[in-house]
């Protein structure tokens, strides 16, 4: 049985990974700048055109589940900046989900 590491997997990096991302092997920035990254993929898919899968559907929601979860943590250690960028992420998904659902309807009628 493999030990599951307590630093985030990206290169050079040596923050702790949360335990809310143990699966994922990365520390919470890393975690966030990926999952910016995939919001904006998302958002840039549904812009030309393409239809977004459900599997994508249901990491949006994940993301948002996630972002509360750790947003609800009573970590004193978790700097005031990861907090924030957590909000963002949930405006960032918000915004994510309302411009899909509008693309949707607009591509429907």
């Amino acid at each position: 049985m493999a030990l599951q590491s307590r630093t985030c997997q990206t290169a050079a990096c040596t923050k702790r990974v949360p335990a809310g991302l143990a699966g994922y092997g990365v520390c919470l920035s890393h975690y966030l700048d990926d999952a910016f990254t995939r919001v904006a993929k998302t958002i840039e898919l549904c812009k030309k055109g393409q239809a977004i899968d459900s599997a994508t559907l249901d990491w949006l929601i994940e993301q948002g589940d996630f972002a509360v979860r750790m947003l609800s943590r009573k970590d004193p250690g978790e700097p005031l900046e990861q907090r924030a960028k957590m909000l963002e992420l949930l405006l960032c998904l918000a915004n994510a989900q309302e411009y899909i659902r509008h693309h949707s309807i607009s591509k429907s009628t």
